[in-house]
């Protein structure tokens, strides 16, 4: 399996798909199969990264995930073994129900889910056909899986879980020229060591 997102999209939402589907020009393709990346990259403080790096599109002005400037960039939090444990469970869950709903529900979109979603979140009356899509893909359970991965991946990256757009931003920008320090100096924190520093070189 690997894990895709429709390059532009209203919401921004990752999601595994089996190595059998052939992905076409519209989906960016990210080489990675643990659930704990699927979960970070589906976090806020990737979500909130990925709104200000990438660009716009359309006529409903949708952002664009620009794989560049968005995901190569990220500097992706340094995992413990319990973090790892952890975010590797949500990162499973959030995709499962997910793909239960929609299998339960064939007309059940992932655009209406998280439609439904922001309306929860801000705190909107959810009624007539928004109930219904709430009801069909537990939108209850969705919010509160994404609650719990914001949650860990700020206590993964050491923030406080109520940072602001702006300061998750900032910090993030700070720990990206931090990360590109270490890299001048010949650190670097390989995404998937087996297969892109197979003999383990130090610099």
């Amino acid at each position: 399996r690997y894990i895709a997102t429709v390059e532009t999209m209203k919401h921004r939402v990752f999601q595994f798909l089996d190595a059998s589907v052939l992905p076409d020009n519209k989906l960016i393709v990210l080489c990675l199969s643990e659930p704990e990346r699927l979960a970070i990259l589906s976090s806020r403080q990737h979500v909130c990264w990925s709104l200000a790096a990438g660009s716009w599109l359309g006529v409903g002005n949708d952002p664009v995930y620009a794989k560049t400037k968005t995901f190569d960039p990220f500097p992706f939090p340094d995992l413990t073994d319990n973090q790892r444990t952890r975010l590797r469970a949500l990162g499973e869950e959030l995709d499962a129900h997910r793909k239960r709903q929609q299998a339960a529900d064939p007309k059940l979109t992932l655009t209406q889910m998280y439609n439904v979603l922001e309306k929860l979140r801000a705190g909107e009356s959810i009624e007539g056909k928004n109930r219904e899509i709430y009801d069909n893909g537990l939108i209850g359970i969705l919010k509160d899986l994404h609650d719990q991965i914001d949650a860990a991946v700020a206590e993964a990256y050491g923030w406080p879980v109520d940072l602001s757009d702006e300061d998750i931003l900032f910090r993030l920008v700070a720990l990206n020229k931090e990360r590109a320090a270490e890299e001048a100096r010949g650190h670097i924190r390989w995404l998937r060591p087996d297969y892109q520093n197979p003999e383990g070189r130090v610099a």
